[in-house]
């Protein structure tokens, strides 16, 4: 199925975003498919762009400067990824967090690409730190792809404060709110997520207890 041009589809739905549109739409999309499904995704996507982007923008700086992966283009890629999936969303927070597992994705493939155009380089991997895992300016494709491998040693819920935080740059107040949980308890399960990660990718992986 043809995806569209996304900045057609502001020009066509722009409007504010509310919370219950967006949980709305979604309610409307489990029940609709083909061109109709299509609209309404559409639609959706125009209410929560400002939010992808801003997102992808931030996931971008932290890549290195080799310009070839810009907020858009990232956006773009996730949005044609959601379009085939036939999950039914059940609000916003849901939506956000698939959407967290595309980008992940999506940055996990490019990171393996240039990592590959790297190979034979002379440029050894930085040790991962946890500063790394919480604001890096320019992540390295080496640590992208540990951090996604290292994901097995984790609970589900920690896989997806993961997702949120490191592949799709929630802060930690962003992930606390979509993931319906206090701020505290945010920080302390962050903190026990980065130490378990650094210990994967150091030591090999953990129980995820």
């Amino acid at each position: 199925m043809r995806t569209g041009n996304v900045a057609d589809i502001m020009r066509r739905f722009r409007r504010p975003m509310f919370e219950g549109d967006v949980t709305q739409l979604l309610r409307r999309m489990a029940g609709e498919s083909g061109p109709a499904r299509k609209r309404t995704y559409d639609e959706l996507v125009s209410l929560v762009y400002d939010e992808l982007r801003l997102r992808a923008g931030r996931q971008i700086r932290r890549e290195r400067a080799d310009g070839s992966l810009r907020a858009t283009g990232l956006v773009h890629e996730i949005y044609a990824r959601l379009l085939g999936y036939r999950m039914p969303y059940t609000d916003r927070a849901h939506f956000l967090n698939v959407a967290a597992t595309a980008m992940r994705r999506v940055l996990v493939e490019r990171a393996r690409k240039r990592q590959a155009l790297r190979r034979g380089g002379d440029l050894a991997p930085a040790t991962p730190t946890e500063a790394m895992l919480d604001a890096t300016p320019r992540a390295d494709p080496d640590l992208v792809i540990d951090v996604d491998r290292a994901l097995a040693s984790l609970a589900p819920e920690q896989v997806q404060l993961t997702e949120l935080r490191f592949f799709a740059g929630h802060t930690l107040e962003e992930a606390a709110d979509i993931m319906g949980i206090e701020l505290e308890a945010a920080k302390k399960r962050w903190h026990v997520v980065k130490v378990r990660l650094l210990d994967a990718m150091t030591k090999g992986p953990v129980d995820a207890g």
